[in-house]
């Protein structure tokens, strides 16, 4: 698992994003858990896959059929929202370890495990196979080893793919496609035994039925060679040879595995110790990113901020991201200081309850005594008598009695809002930065997906035609194979017995059939001068045309000029021989 990079959301839905899972061909995966703690894998779709409406039709279609599948033996999908800006799927994360790292870091698994898991993938594909789906890319990778038994995942929803503008090319992984898929057929649910049959042998040891190498090596190899399974253990052969057969009609369904498997037994562990104690390792980090992912934070709104209800802990993370969001420079708090009341939101420090900035308010006190009534207003009596003086100024007498305390909360509101304004344009700012630079990274990772898409494309059609033409050459006659006809082509001793029968079947024909109409055709001898000859040339006319013709189409198919030119030459000379010597007369 990796962190979140640049540009990731926070949350997708209703599910806080952890860390980064991987990346595939439909999307990027994330790490992350839903509202109650339960940790979810998120896949989110790539932007340029989402603006194919046939690829969202296909996509809410499969989701609706992956619902259906029982959570048994695979990791169900629990929320998606395929009708969104850009569609995405949540399936429950199963702590455990892929078959493939599990493999290349402790070896082949025994055959009590392997009994097991093949029970377990065949439990798999009945259920996914039940609601109509095709897993079409069952690989290591995509079974996991869980405490409880084998999963399977990201079942049928690569087939929303198939046919977008987007992704023209073979769906599934080199070495675990059968030959109909890799051929570009129509798929049926035993496409998926050839896969799983590939599964078992690598989990056995470590390879697959074919062997490594570039694709177009793993294509002839699946569609000619044979299947090594020697690593496989001799009760299980019979089993995997039959799931690997090239002939899809041979090949068992998922049913006729477990019949043949019977109840497997199971111990206290189904793993071994070392695979087993990697497992529990795994649960061990998916608890401790589970732990420590914020769990409950402030929402930023329009005007302001939400303060940070909690214990320390969640208030110092909430605070942390509340700080992020908002600015260093604001004086809104959003976590405790060390010691303090995990409550205060504004500005509390030590054990006192956060206030306004002190203001010293007017009062009686504060001011000198009022004027007596009918005093000369000009025998010095101060602004605040409690009469007005004779020529007053206007406006209220009464301003430095009670203004002042008004005049200063005035000014404390006014400097509140306007430090408001000022944050909530400042927020308002860095919001849109942060927009237009969601909006760069996404279009640059849209622009680098496409491209990777092309030069996938374009590997995946030059695989395809080298494969071809690989195919062509293997079809392509030789020159050692028209050497070793010319024998046949020249001794009659084929011609003879050919020409003698042919001779015969052809006055049958034209003399008792009764379908000839003609003049009826009568044979001598074939002891007899004429009658050997006819049969002779009758021969070498049936058999060399024949062979030569044959050679023809061959060499034509494949593009072989030598072999035309060879064959086209043994025509001639035949038939050109026949006529000098008054065959066709």
């Amino acid at each position: 698992m990796g962190p979140l990079e640049h540009g990731d959301p926070e949350r997708i839905g209703r599910y806080r994003l952890i860390g980064r899972l991987g990346a595939g061909g439909m999307g990027q995966v994330y790490f992350g858990r839903s509202a109650g703690g339960r940790a979810v894998a998120v896949k989110r779709i790539h932007p340029h896959l989402a603006t194919d409406a046939s690829f969202r039709e296909r996509f809410a279609r499969e989701v609706t059929a992956a619902r259906q599948v029982s959570g048994a033996f695979t990791a169900p999908v629990i929320d998606a929202d395929p009708d969104g800006e850009v569609p995405w799927l949540v399936t429950s994360y199963v702590p455990s370890l892929p078959l493939d790292d599990a493999v290349r870091d402790h070896g082949g698994l025994p055959e009590p495990t392997l009994r097991v898991l093949a029970a377990g993938l065949a439990e798999a594909l009945t259920e996914i196979h039940r609601v109509g789906l095709i897993h079409r890319d069952l690989k290591p990778g995509n079974v996991l080893l869980a405490e409880d038994g084998p999963r399977v995942i990201d079942f049928g929803i690569a087939r929303a793919t198939d046919g977008t503008a987007a992704t023209q090319s073979i769906i599934g992984t080199p070495g675990f496609m059968s030959p109909e898929q890799i051929q570009g057929e129509s798929l049926t649910p035993v496409s998926d035994m050839f896969a799983f049959g590939a599964v078992l042998v690598f989990a056995a040891g470590g390879v697959g039925p074919f062997g490594q190498g570039a694709m177009p090596t793993m294509v002839m190899r699946i569609i000619q060679h044979e299947p090594d399974l020697s690593a496989v253990p001799p009760s299980l052969q019979r089993i995997v040879a039959a799931c690997l057969a090239k002939d899809a009609r041979r090949r068992p369904g998922p049913g006729d595995v477990l019949d043949a498997l019977g109840d497997v037994p199971i111990s206290d562990s189904w793993l071994p110790p070392h695979v087993m104690d990697g497992v529990r390792a795994q649960v061990g980090k998916v608890n401790a990113a589970l732990s420590g992912a914020p769990t409950t934070t402030g929402a930023a709104g329009a005007g302001g901020a939400t303060s940070v209800l909690g214990a320390a802990a969640a208030g110092a993370a909430g605070g942390a991201a509340a700080a992020h969001l908002l600015g260093n420079d604001q004086a809104t708090r959003a976590a405790t200081q060390a010691g303090a009341d995990p409550t205060a939101a504004m500005g509390a420090q030590g054990d006192r309850t956060a206030q306004y900035p002190h203001q010293p308010t007017g009062g009686y006190g504060d001011h000198p005594k009022t004027a007596v009534y009918g005093q000369d207003p000009g025998a010095g009596a101060p602004p605040t008598a409690a009469m007005p003086p004779a020529g007053g100024q206007g406006g209220d007498d009464y301003a430095d009695l009670y203004g002042g305390s008004r005049r200063g909360a005035d000014q404390t509101r006014r400097a509140a809002e306007e430090q408001r304004r000022q944050e909530a344009d400042e927020l308002r700012r860095r919001r849109e930065e942060q927009r237009r630079r969601e909006e760069r990274d996404e279009q640059r990772r849209r622009q680098e997906a496409e491209r990777a898409h092309r030069e996938r494309m374009r590997a995946e059609e030059q695989a395809t035609r080298r494969a071809q033409a690989q195919s062509r050459q293997a079809d392509q006659p030789g020159l050692w194979s028209f050497v070793k006809l010319i024998p046949l082509l020249i001794i009659p001793i084929i011609q003879i017995p050919l020409g003698w029968g042919a001779s015969y079947a052809w006055q049958w024909f034209t003399t008792e059939s009764g379908v000839w109409t003609g003049q009826p055709f009568y044979y001598e001898t074939i002891l007899s001068a004429d009658g050997f000859f006819q049969a002779l040339f009758l021969g070498y006319f049936l058999l060399n045309n024949v062979v030569a013709l044959e050679y023809l189409i061959r060499s034509l198919r494949t593009g072989f000029v030598t072999g035309v030119l060879l064959a086209a030459a043994v025509v001639a000379a035949t038939n050109g021989a026949l006529y000098y010597n008054g065959f066709f007369g």
